[in-house]
């Protein structure tokens, strides 16, 4: 079979999948950034490992599955509604990165309750306070978590706090609005894992941010859609809650311009809380065991579900 990977990868790692898939032809392509047009070797591959443009998609007529490099899926939704003409069998990386992720999420909260930032800034202030800050640090024992969304990456959030004694709730798409409001206002910290769907987007608006109180955190690690930026920034600014994380913004790289990068109070993670060390071996792994399903007939895991948006 003919393999188009597109993902930055290294001397070593391209030997190991050449290695892996000895007796087909793979072609490489890592820096999709810097193409203009599909190219010959992409135009005559059955399979694609790797996010490629959608305009290459809709150009070739011998692509079979494509097996994204992401979790999310948004960019090929037109392909995916239209496959009475293009049958193409799309898997993403659902469940991949929920322990990266989860990992970032404590991290960020931790950073806040045990001060880590504001030590930072002393730090580079050369500025020695010691005492007089123990009273306004914090723990996690039995705080309140507030989860939006069942999704893998809050139920292994929820695995890491279960030694804290934290008390937990979900929102989700049956929770009805009085019961939203209630658990905004009793939340210590409020986890965002849902997909961008149209219940989702800007879920966490002006009206929803001004019940949190003042000493909640809000943690984005989903879809940068999920929160009114500009009702956020306001928030923080005014020291309504205690602070913010973000891992995912709604435009991406963030702008310049953008009033997060000035807001006090907030976290940016610039969207690599799914990322480790090892990250690009574990995909070329699970490509690998994907693969060996798909060439026996048997559905890979991931398979995206076009009606649901995740």
């Amino acid at each position: 079979m003919y393999i188009y990977i597109a993902l930055d990868i290294n001397i070593s790692q391209k030997k190991i999948i050449n290695e892996k898939f000895l007796g087909h032809k793979v072609f490489f392509n890592s820096n999709l950034e810097f193409e203009k047009k599909p190219e010959t070797n992409f135009l005559k591959s059955e399979i694609i490992f790797g996010n490629v443009p959608v305009d290459w998609i809709k150009k070739s007529k011998k692509i079979k599955w494509i097996q994204l490099e992401s979790t999310g899926f948004g960019e090929y939704l037109v392909i995916l509604k239209a496959q009475s003409s293009k049958k193409i069998l799309f898997t993403n990386l659902k469940g991949f990165f929920k322990d990266p992720v989860a990992h970032s999420m404590i991290a960020g909260i931790l950073c806040f309750y045990r001060g880590i930032e504001t030590f930072i800034k002393l730090k580079e202030q050369k500025k020695w306070i010691g005492d007089p800050l123990r009273n306004k640090l914090e723990t996690l024992n039995g705080k309140k978590i507030i989860f939006f969304g069942h999704g893998l990456i809050n139920q292994e959030l929820k695995n890491y706090l279960m030694p804290y004694k934290c008390r937990f709730d979900y929102i989700d798409s049956k929770t009805n609005t009085k019961k939203i409001d209630l658990l905004l206002k009793q939340a210590d910290i409020i986890a965002c894992c849902a997909p961008e769907t149209k219940d989702t987007i800007n879920f966490f608006n002006s009206k929803k941010l001004n019940l949190l109180k003042k000493n909640a955190l809000l943690i984005n690690a989903g879809r940068g859609s999920l929160i009114d930026e500009n009702a956020l920034v306001k928030l923080l600014k005014n020291k309504r809650i205690k602070g913010a994380v973000l891992d995912v913004s709604k435009t991406e790289p963030l702008k310049k311009t953008s009033a997060l990068w000035s807001c006090p109070n907030l976290i940016l993670t610039q969207h690599t809380g799914g990322g480790s060390i090892d990250e690009i071996s574990k995909k070329i792994s699970f490509f690998e065991k994907n693969f060996k399903r798909f060439i026996n007939n048997k559905t890979p895991y991931g398979k995206v579900n076009s009606l649901k948006g995740y």
